[in-house]
Order: C-alpha cells, then sequence, then structure tokens
C-alpha cells in the first residue's frame, strides 16, 4: 500500500466570499427572523428604509440592525 499524504482541508478558498449589503425580501425576512410579508409590510408602511431596484425590494442590513435594536423593550 503506498502511504498516503494528509490532503488539503476542504472547502477553503484563497478567494474572499463577499457578502452582499442589500438583502432581498427573503433574505431580509430570514436575517430578521420574521415572514416575508412582515418585511413587505414594514416597507410599505415605511417602517424601515428599503431600496427599489427595478420590481425588486431590499434591505440593507444596517437597516434591519437599527430596526430590531428600535423594537427592543427594555428590563425592568
Amino acid at each position: 500500500m503506498k502511504n498516503r499524504k494528509a490532503s488539503k482541508a476542504v472547502g477553503v478558498s484563497a478567494v474572499p466570499v463577499i457578502q452582499p449589503r442589500l438583502l432581498n425580501v427573503r433574505s431580509a425576512a430570514q436575517y430578521l427572523g420574521a415572514t416575508v410579508w412582515f418585511m413587505r409590510t414594514l416597507a410599505w408602511e415605511k417602517k424601515i428604509p428599503h431600496v427599489i431596484l427595478g420590481h425588486r425590494l431590499l434591505f440593507d442590513k444596517a437597516d434591519i440592525d437599527r430596526y430590531a435594536e428600535s423594537q427592543k423593550v427594555p428590563a425592568a
């Protein structure tokens, strides 16, 4: 039998993974832990800033984080 050398780590890449700044409705809902319709309602009621590119409704991660912070109820 041949002596096998340890193989290189699987899945390690030299190319950096680019994280999108803007999330579509489905991704934004998953990020916030909400439903797609809840995210759409937030945008329609102008409760959270959003971007419309063509027919796409997009949310900035920073805006989602700010919205979540603003909804926190302080501890007693």
